[in-house]
């Protein structure tokens, strides 16, 4: 087609817009999809252009050695095995290779890629259950992927997907195929509760490229840009501001306005104005000028489009508009020409995008709209597979109660049977939103909805939804009992203060009618951690829970009930934790049962982590992360990132995790966002951020749960005696202590007692650390608890310090560094060095100095900063400190000695304060060092580890 003398087609909305604004983004994509794997990640609001960006790129990388896949998630999902991903290896038939050779695991996918079933190999079914097939087809997808070679998939709208596609997501994600380039669109503002685009937080791995991409509304220059595209320039010169306030810069709301405008002047021809055009700043009327220009058939086929509210094939059309096959072709061409239709996929149709969808749907008029929702259920209910979640919106969207109910019934328990737990909270939570519903089904959908909400990743809003529930005067006392059961859980996963009185209160409600459910819920009573419940009020209650789940058939309440006692008893270091698990492993394929193991070794894993058995602590971590991958048990996959964390930072693994843990931090809620704090904190306290660490411990002091009490008070502890407080320190020990010996478990005493008997010790109180050291050897004597046992030692070495036994004191320290190298506690090892050096340095000076340069080593390894700082301080005010070389009197350009510890408390982003008391300097000496480190370094404080990098 000719361009006319102003530079633009007369179809311009035909030929395309010009694409605009996204040049720096095309860049970044297309350089992160230059090699494989790599994964990008592009969010924004709708209609922004992310699919104008990914078709972009993509566009100008696709050729005969990369293929492109493309797969789209919709609001309205089925719970099928991710839907997306295989409409897009739908797409992939051209690009196999004549001797691609597929593995063996890939044959599960021949039911659903029947377009490729001559390339997969021959596999027979074997009946394998729902939580297994779904980790089959997850390998299978991912050996296909590795098979193409080089290929991008770009999965768009991932706001949408459903639990099992975003499993999918992130194990690609997470371990790409080698050649994979992985694309992924998302609206952060439609994301589920836990607002993670993959469903938990996403960092790349090492080796996997990529980029992530957040596209802002256009400015109105480059809207006019765009508007010059389609209707000239010098109409975009003349309408350019009024597109720009209609638009708000949204992309496609311009072009919907731009379309019209360009459609008005083929039609009649000669200028163009907004005036009195019933084209609204709205997108509804901009999407229906466009309708109205359509012929009847045309409009019945978007019509039907918009009722269905997913892609669907020219049958599905055909038999809710009621035209003959001919007439439905011709009417989809049509509607597909005038780009009010698109081919979302190959040979299915649907809007460009959900708003032009709903725009439609609005202004189709009452009867024809219910009688093409009628349509669309019977169309629905005759195919071999019906789509239930979609037969039940359209029941609903007709307002028949009774024929909605028992629909949305079966779509929710097909959800639930197939592990989407997402789809099925949805659509109980509709259910019990309608004031019809029977009160024998709002009982069953109360209950299925609390228990799915126990493993929810959005606690928050599940509370409030069992709060409205449980206060329901309708409910029957048992079911409002379960229902408080699992209220009480999900505000353990909170950290709430207020999860066991629920969970009382459930006892109570349950003893009587569900005696199985009591025993679940006194079980979670006593492994709850709660500071202020002593260990035998624990044990005797879980003995209780153990007798009456005893005589209970229910293999889901038993097995309940034997993952709380593992993680009671794993806490208390009591080696029977070990033989109950191994029976736990072996109670059964059931999808809950292996759920509760899975819950049951991460506890157990961060009890192992608590007692210091750290390799047994990974083992058991790695083992409930593979477990709940596989059944799908995301919240526990959460935990296990959590506890990992905690692990790394006491095996001295540091580098990279700040930035791992803080990235996590954000999203984190309840008990693991204290698992999370804590470790952030000990991080901030070696490299000299004080102040952040103070606030980061703040509501970890709050919390009812040891994470927070016992540990949060030993680090906040040890930084007031590092400022120089040791009356302060004692202080913020006590509630914690009170804490331990009301509790009486003694083993997880780690670092608080020591740091309890050296404030002690400063504050003159000999006696106090003397019985307090006393009372944590009794209680962790016969207990598998190796830290704690060193920590004892720990504690005998200061006293026989401060009573003058130095060669006892020093043998002690020395015994306790070897026994926590020995574990892999490097950093605890190295401050134990320190303390002895010390100790030695007034009687053996040399002595003393290889015990600090010992710890030197590591702290400078480990980048901890202001440990470091603080050694060499020891050994220059001795005069022990490594002589520099001799005739060197000035460092020019580079940094000294003093400058490169100032840098490298610049470079965590340490205040002025902060660096004046990890080094013990003057504020002005401080201003003075900083002022020099940024000039011979030639950045700001925000770009200093940057440059000490380079």
């Amino acid at each position: 087609m000719a361009e006319s003398a102003s530079g633009w087609s007369d179809a311009g909305h035909r030929e395309g817009f010009a694409f605009v604004g996204r040049q720096d983004e095309l860049r970044a994509m297309a350089q992160a999809l230059r090699e494989g794997p790599s994964v990008v990640l592009v969010e924004g609001e709708p209609g922004v252009g992310k699919s104008r960006l990914v078709r972009e790129a993509t566009g100008r990388m696709e050729g005969p050695g990369l293929g492109v896949l493309r797969g789209w998630c919709h609001p309205l999902r089925e719970p099928l095995p991710f839907g997306p991903v295989m409409d897009a290896l739908r797409q992939a038939a051209p690009l196999w290779g004549s001797d691609t050779v597929l593995s063996p695991a890939t044959a599960v996918l021949a039911p659903y890629l029947p377009e490729i079933t001559a390339l997969l190999p021959a596999g027979e079914d074997d009946g394998a259950g729902a939580g297994e097939l779904h980790q089959r087809l997850m390998r299978a997808v991912h050996d296909v992927l590795g098979a193409l070679g080089p290929v991008v998939l770009a999965v768009e709208d991932v706001h949408w997907a459903d639990t099992a596609t975003r499993e999918l997501l992130l194990l690609l994600a997470r371990n790409p195929p080698q050649q994979l380039r992985l694309v992924l669109t998302y609206r952060w503002q439609e994301l589920p509760g836990d607002a993670n685009v993959l469903g938990t937080p996403y960092r790349r791995p090492v080796g996997v490229g990529g980029a992530d991409l957040t596209l802002a509304p256009l400015d109105e220059e480059q809207v006019r840009e765009l508007a010059a595209s389609a209707i000239g320039p010098a109409a975009a010169g003349a309408l350019g501001r009024q597109l720009y306030e209609r638009s708000g810069g949204i992309a496609l709301v311009a072009e919907e306005d731009l379309l019209v405008l360009a459609e008005r002047r083929a039609r009649a021809g000669g200028g163009m104005s907004l005036d009195g055009m019933r084209v609204p700043r709205a997108l509804q009327e901009a999407v229906n000028s466009r309708v109205a220009l359509l012929t009847p058939g045309a409009v019945a086929v978007v019509q039907a489009a918009a009722v269905l509210a997913v892609p669907a094939d020219e049958e599905m059309l055909a038999l809710l508009t009621g035209q003959e096959e001919d007439q439905a072709e011709e009417a989809l061409v049509e509607a597909l020409e005038a780009s009010v239709l698109v081919e979302v996929s190959p040979g299915r149709y649907g809007f460009r995008h959900a708003m032009a969808r709903q725009a439609v749907y609005e202004r189709i008029v009452g009867p024809r709209r219910r009688r093409l929702h009628r349509r669309a259920i019977e169309a629905l209910d005759g195919q071999d597979r019906p789509a239930l979640v979609q037969v039940a919106h359209h029941a609903r969207q007709l307002g028949d109660t009774v024929a909605w109910l028992p629909r949305a019934r079966a779509a929710a328990d097909h959800a639930i049977g197939v592990g989407d737990d997402g789809v099925a909270a949805r659509l109980l939570r509709e259910l019990l939103a309608d004031p019809a519903l029977p009160d024998e089904e709002r009982t069953r959908a109360a209950l299925e909805f609390s228990r799915l909400a126990v493993r929810s990743l959005d606690p928050t809003a599940s509370v409030e939804a069992l709060r409205l529930i449980v206060a329901d005067p309708a409910l029957a006392v048992a079911a409002r009992g379960e229902v408080r059961l699992n209220l009480g859980r999900t505000l353990a996963n909170q950290g709430a203060v207020d999860a066991a009185g629920e969970l009382e209160r459930a006892v109570e409600e349950l003893e009587g009618a569900r005696p199985e459910l009591a025993a679940v819920a006194l079980a979670g009573l006593s492994m709850s951690n709660l500071v202020d419940r002593p260990a035998a009020q624990d044990v005797a209650e879980m003995e209780r829970a153990v007798g009456i789940v005893a005589r209970s058939g229910d293999p889901v309440a038993r097995a309940t009930v034997l993952a709380s006692r593992v993680t009671l008893l794993s806490g208390l270091g009591d080696p029977l934790a070990d033989e109950l698990l191994e029976r736990l492993r072996a109670s059964g394929p059931d999808l809950e049962v292996q759920r509760q193991c899975a819950r049951a070794l991460a506890n157990a894993g961060e009890a192992a982590f608590w007692r210091g058995r750290d390799e047994r602590a990974a083992e058991l971590l790695d083992e409930a992360e593979e477990l709940s991958r596989r059944t799908g048990y995301q919240l526990m996959e959460e935990a296990v990132v959590s506890l990992r964390i905690e692990l790394d930072v006491a095996r001295g693994r540091w580098a990279g995790l700040q930035e791992k843990a803080e990235a996590i931090a954000p999203d984190a809620e309840g008990i693991f966002q204290i698992d999370l704090l804590v470790p952030l904190a000990e991080l901030d306290v070696a490299h000299g951020h004080w102040s952040r660490a103070r606030r980061r411990l703040a509501p970890c002091l709050d919390s009812p749960y040891r994470e927070g009490v016992l540990a949060g008070s030993a680090v906040l502890g040890r930084l007031d005696l590092l400022q120089g407080d040791p009356p302060a320190a004692w202080q913020t020990v006590q509630p914690a202590l009170e804490a331990l010996r009301h509790k009486d478990v003694w083993v997880w005493g780690i670092d608080l007692v020591p740091v309890a008997v050296q404030a002690a010790l400063a504050c003159g109180l000999r006696e106090e650390a003397g019985q307090l050291t006393a009372e944590a050897a009794r209680g962790t004597d016969g207990r598998d608890a190796p830290a704690a046992a060193v920590e004892v030692l720990v504690c005998r070495g200061l006293i026989a310090a401060e009573d003058g036994r130095t060669d006892e004191a020093v043998g002690l320290l020395q015994e306790a560094r070897v026994r926590f190298e020995a574990l892999g506690r490097v950093h605890r090892a190295a401050r134990i060095a320190e303390q002895t050096g010390a100790i030695l340095m007034a009687l053996q000076p040399g002595v003393a100095a290889g015990h600090l340069q010992h710890a030197l080593d590591v702290f400078t390894g480990l980048d901890a900063t202001t440990d470091a700082a603080r050694c060499r301080q020891i050994l220059r005010d001795s005069g022990q400190d490594r002589p520099a070389p001799r005739g060197r009197r000035a460092y020019g350009s580079e940094l000294s000695p003093r400058e490169r510890e100032v840098a490298g408390l610049l470079a965590t982003r340490a205040t002025n304060q902060d660096i004046a008391g990890a080094l013990s300097l003057s504020p002005r000496t401080v201003e003075h060092h900083v002022a020099s480190v940024l000039k011979k370094l030639g950045t700001t404080r925000d770009h200093v580890r940057d440059a000490l990098r380079t």
